[in-house]
Parts: C-alpha cells; sequence; structure tokens
C-alpha cells in the first residue's frame, strides 16, 4: 500500500501538470476561433466566457486519458532512469504489481471522465441553446457600428453608425425587413436617429425603439410606395432562432442504446462515450511496457516514440467514429478494432519485456 500510494502521488501530480498544460493549449485555440466569431458579430462578446466554460468538461473527458498515459511514461521513466524501479524490483516488486497498481490508478480515472460524461448531453444542450436561441439584447450585442449585420435566414438587415460602450443604445439606425405583398417580394425600410432596446417586465417582450426616423414600405423599382415620419417607433422583433443543427452529442445515453442502432451515427456516439474510457486502459498497458528506460538513456528517452503512438491512437479513433457513422465499416466492428490492436501492441511490448529481462 506504501508503494501505491507513492506511485500514485508521483503519476498523480504529473497527472495534474500535463493535463493542465494540454488544456490550456488546447483552450486557447478554441478561444481564437470564439474570439474570431466575436469579431465578425457571429457571437456576442459577453457569451465568449461562458461558451468556454461549456467547452472544459468536453475538452477535459478527451485531454485525461492523454493526460494520464503521458503521465505514466514521465513518472516511471524518471522512476527507472533514477533506479528507484530497479530497487523496488529488487526487493521484490514485480512489473506485474506495477501493472496492477497502475491500472487501479487508471480505473479512478475512468470512472472520473465517465461521471463526466454523464454530464456532457446537458452541458452540449446548454451551450447549443446558447449559440442557437437569442434574445433581442444578446442579437444587439453581435452589431458591429459600421457593418451591416444579416440576421433570422436574412428576414432583418441591420445597419448601425455607432453604439455606447454597453450596446444598449446606438446613433444613426437602419432596419431593412422583408416583406411579401401580392406575390411580391419587397423591403420595409426603417432609419432613425436613435435607437435602444426594452424588455416589457410584465410580459418579458423585447421591442426596438426607434426615435425621429422614417419609414419606408414598397416595392423596389416601383413608384407606388409609402413614407411616414415618426416621433417614436416600437418594433417587436422575433427572437433571434435558427434551427438547431442535429448535435447526437445532446442525447443521453439510455437514447443511444441498443447497440446494434440502425442509425449509424447513434452507434457511432455510444461507441464513443465507451471508448473514451477505454482509451485509459489501452493507454494505461501500452504505458507500462514504454515507460521502461535503460538508466544510461534517460527518463525521457521512449517519450517521442510513446506521444507519436499516442497521437495516432487519438487521431484513428476519430477516424474510425466518422467511418461509423457514414456506414462505412459493420456497427459490430465499429471502433473495438483500434482497441484491440494497442492493446496488442501493449501485450506485445509486455512479453517481449518478459523474455528478454530487461
Amino acid at each position: 500500500m506504501i508503494l501505491f500510494r507513492y506511485l500514485a502521488k508521483e503519476v498523480g501530480t504529473t497527472l495534474i501538470a500535463l493535463t493542465s498544460i494540454l488544456i490550456l493549449i488546447f483552450m486557447s485555440n478554441q478561444m481564437i476561433l470564439y474570439l474570431n466569431g466575436a469579431a465578425n458579430g457571429r457571437i456576442p462578446a459577453g457569451l465568449v466566457l461562458k461558451l468556454m466554460m461549456l467547452e472544459l468538461p468536453n475538452l477535459l473527458c478527451l485531454l485525461l486519458p492523454l493526460g494520464f498515459y503521458f503521465s505514466i511514461l514521465v513518472a516511471y521513466g524518471r522512476l527507472y532512469a533514477d533506479s528507484e524501479m530497479v530497487v523496488l524490483q529488487a526487493c521484490g516488486y514485480s512489473s506485474g504489481r506495477l501493472l496492477i497498481h497502475t491500472f487501479w490508478m487508471a480505473l479512478a480515472v475512468a470512472a472520473f471522465i465517465a461521471v463526466m460524461l454523464s454530464y456532457n448531453p446537458e452541458i452540449s444542450l446548454q451551450r447549443n441553446k446558447i449559440l442557437q436561441a437569442t434574445g433581442l439584447q444578446t442579437l444587439i450585442q453581435t452589431f458591429i457600428p459600421g457593418r451591416f449585420r444579416a440576421v433570422m435566414n436574412d428576414q432583418y438587415v441591420f445597419y448601425v453608425e455607432s453604439m455606447n460602450a454597453k450596446h444598449t443604445q446606438a446613433q444613426g439606425v437602419f432596419v431593412a425587413k422583408r416583406a411579401d405583398r401580392a406575390g411580391h417580394s419587397g423591403w420595409d425600410v426603417l432609419i432613425a436617429r436613435h435607437a435602444e432596446a426594452k424588455k416589457d417586465p410584465d410580459t418579458g417582450e423585447e421591442y426596438l425603439i426607434l426615435t425621429d426616423g422614417e419609414n419606408y414600405q414598397g416595392q423596389p423599382g416601383r413608384a407606388d410606395y409609402q413614407i411616414a415620419t415618426f416621433r417614436q417607433y416600437e418594433a417587436r422583433l422575433p427572437h433571434q432562432t435558427m434551427l438547431a443543427k442535429k448535435d447526437i452529442r445532446m442525447l443521453p445515453f439510455s437514447q443511444l442504446l441498443p447497440w446494434s442502432s440502425a442509425d449509424p451515427e447513434k452507434s457511432a456516439e455510444l461507441q464513443w462515450r465507451i471508448s473514451i474510457p477505454l482509451m485509459v486502459f489501452c493507454l494505461t498497458i501500452l504505458g507500462v511496457p514504454l515507460s521502461r528506460v535503460n538508466p544510461r538513456s534517460g527518463k525521457y528517452a521512449k517519450l517521442l516514440p510513446g506521444v507519436v503512438l499516442a497521437f495516432i491512437y487519438a487521431d484513428f479513433m476519430f477516424v474510425a467514429r466518422g467511418w461509423v457513422a457514414a456506414n462505412k465499416i459493420p456497427v459490430w466492428l465499429g471502433m473495438w478494432w483500434l482497441h484491440a490492436l494497442v492493446i496488442l501492441l501493449g501485450l506485445g511490448l509486455l512479453w517481449r519485456q518478459r523474455v528478454s529481462g530487461s
């Protein structure tokens, strides 16, 4: 038990450090994508941080198996390089016990990932709601002064000359609404000097209040149009709602069953959710023999080939899921062949070390 706690401390400390670095790298890349969307007016700038926090659990599930695998390579590699593992083996601590103890650590990591995956459908649903359905107040946050902004499937086109820092009031407002009259498509155009958003506290309805402007109604190219001036005009605009893309990640585990579903996308998602915790055990079988290094070679001697194998494994996880979803391979074969190859490779390395005694 003392040895197990010592090894768990070494691996756990390295796991936290390496996983934090991996999360920082991938979150930075995701942050760039969201900031680019905010700069282009597709995402309100105020929602970027919230979206990033909703991305974190899913990213953590993907990176923890790799982080645990790298921590095995680094922590055990140091023990071998410093001859600590040699001393442990001389005291009767066999490679088999090392593998068993590492599997107990892997079980804890896999259980944590499984719990996180159980919450991912709800998290994906919340993220989808934020991206796909926003009210008028949030819509205004995406307006960029000096740019035209088409929303609601191009039914509305907005333009503002300037806005205050809080994006609650605008100057020089242009609003065009698509309208069909007698089978002909036209536009209703509102031009105002000032505009602000208002929410009715009783009904919750949102209004766009425009002051000192004109309203143009008619069909382009024809002279039968109407012009009306107004001191104040309240326009009730529908919420910006877009049809949510089919996202299989929002389905709970029970809705992905049975195993041999007629929908290949459900089968691919089901196998993917099982494969992520399973990946921890596969990489454990591969990482334990790869972590064994010659003290003269240094503790990072096998780190590079180990990293290459891990990323090849992770890349083929995505490829295999795509093949299952596209019905290119049978569901029964699915992603299991990939895990079997990694397990066989790890067992082969273990057998080779046992035979060679090195």
